[in-house]
């Protein structure tokens, strides 16, 4: 447990820390280094503490640092290579993206249905793939579906934009079916369309605790702003106080002096 908690909690504890301080501006350089290491630390919990359960994050995360980085770039490349006002890249910068996402969805699918599945010990499934993958999967296609439709009902001159995020969605959806359907290298077809249920149970929770949360927090603004009371009217000023202003307006006045 010593072992687990200086390997592994104590450097993810240290990640969002990290963030924090490079977010706040109070020490962004070593708050950057601190995340950094903090999750070096993390993703290579399997070889210094194999012995803990909690290090299969670690490797998973490991295990999808590549891909997840090429998806990072794809995304940027596509969003600030079109039509944006702030920050626009090179036009090259939309098809490098695209190419990119493409690269990353083919390395997530050869590790759902080729022999480069995160293996975790004795050459067993790492037991958070299969509830990343379906997870991801999801989310994705969600994502992309309400951001097309978005984009299509309210932006102006997105057409383009919403027909390929659209396209995008289909393209998750269809990952997602041929996993239900076919089985993977590790991992069967019964197993992926179990996960998927409790991903999509997992999204819906989450979306719902999310509302519920935004929906306390107004109501009690709501509550608190109509149990105080209404601001009395100031008193009117007295001589004093407006002598002082006319005297102030006299001197300012003018354009004569300062």
């Amino acid at each position: 447990m010593l072992e687990a908690a200086i390997w592994f909690w104590i450097p993810l504890c240290l990640v969002p820390v990290g963030i924090w301080f490079s977010i706040s501006g109070k020490a962004k350089s070593v708050g950057k280094l601190v995340a950094v290491i903090g999750l070096i630390l993390v993703m290579v919990s399997s070889w210094t503490v194999p012995s803990s359960d909690s290090t299969a994050g670690g490797h998973l995360l490991l295990s999808i640092l590549a891909p997840s980085l090429l998806l990072a770039y794809g995304v940027h490349g596509t969003v600030f290579g079109g039509n944006v006002p702030v920050g626009r890249l090179d036009s090259s910068a939309r098809w490098s993206g695209a190419m990119a996402i493409l690269t990353s969805l083919l390395i997530f699918c050869l590790m759902h249905w080729y022999s480069i599945t995160p293996l975790w010990r004795d050459g067993e499934v790492n037991p958070y793939w299969i509830v990343f993958w379906p997870t991801f999967l999801l989310f994705a296609t969600s994502l992309s579906s309400v951001a097309a439709v978005a984009l299509a009902s309210y932006g102006d001159n997105r057409l383009n934009e919403s027909i390929s995020l659209a396209v995008l969605s289909v393209a998750m959806a269809g990952i997602a079916l041929a996993a239900m359907i076919f089985d993977g290298y590790m991992t069967t077809s019964n197993e992926f369309r179990d996960y998927l249920w409790l991903a999509a149970a997992d999204i819906f929770g989450t979306i719902v605790g999310i509302s519920l949360a935004i929906a306390a927090f107004a109501i009690v603004i709501w509550a608190y702003e109509n149990s105080l009371p209404l601001p009395e009217n100031s008193p009117p000023p007295t001589e004093e106080e407006i002598k002082h202003v006319v005297s102030l307006a006299k001197n300012h006045i003018g354009g004569e002096e300062e």
